[in-house]
């Protein structure tokens, strides 16, 4: 199952004008989270966080089974990890980078929400962000972001080999910008895809959705196959 999957797309230049700390962008990513989806965006295999998308007509996503697999990672306490660490458990895995200011601010808030609403069904669930930042692992840092959500989620990191292999396993794009002139984000630029990515306790991917869906239809979609769903 996949909710909107995406699309190679073509580009139009679009301004950006404010400056925002992290902080107050997690305050903006709340009240956006939602409803962003009708406004201004459509899907698209890469989001690019200073232009607007448009999909190419008549593109299908790939089948959700074919995307992850094994990865060997970091999680921010040092902990190394696989995919098989979380055997047992539904994995929903978004990847991104600790300097992003905008794409990964309002995912991570999403699934927040969407956990929180889940209740006692997301205890089944370990949330999980992926840094694919160019810079060598930084535990303080990544400990710092991922702290500024939901409680239980993990940041995971490795070395660049570890986090590239990581993101080819789920055909996660990325375009590294050679010059970053976004007024909101530090480092290096990197757009990005935006999906979350719905993994079962047996490691098969069963779903994936846009960041920037409503949350009512991210819970939709985690219940149709959490056990008890109307798979």
């Amino acid at each position: 199952m996949r909710i909107d999957a995406g699309r190679p797309t073509v580009r139009e230049n679009a301004l950006r004008k404010t400056m925002l700390p992290l902080s107050a962008l997690l305050a903006y990513a709340a009240f956006t989270a939602v409803s962003v989806a009708h406004e201004h965006h459509h899907p698209g295999e890469v989001i690019s966080e200073r232009e607007i998308m448009i999909p190419a007509v008549g593109y299908a996503g790939p089948d959700p089974h074919a995307l992850g697999g094994h990865f060997e990672l970091v999680d921010h306490t040092g902990r190394p990890v696989q995919d098989t660490t979380f055997r047992g458990r539904w994995m929903l895995i978004y990847f991104g980078y600790t300097g992003c200011r905008e794409a990964c601010p309002v995912a991570l808030v999403t699934m927040q929400k969407a956990l929180d609403a889940l209740g006692a069904e997301a205890d089944r669930i370990q949330p999980l962000f992926v840094d694919f930042s160019l810079e060598k692992p930084d535990f303080k840092g990544l400990a710092q972001f991922v702290s500024n959500f939901h409680p239980r989620l993990l940041g995971l990191t490795g070395t660049r080999a570890q986090t590239f292999a990581a993101a080819r396993q789920f055909r996660v794009r990325r375009e590294f910008m050679h010059g970053n002139d976004s007024l909101k984000e530090t480092g290096p630029r990197i757009d990005h895809t935006t999906y979350f990515y719905l993994v079962d306790p047996g490691g098969l991917t069963r779903s994936y959705f846009y960041h920037d869906q409503p949350v009512e239809r991210i819970i939709e979609a985690i219940r149709l196959h959490l056990p008890g769903g109307d798979e």
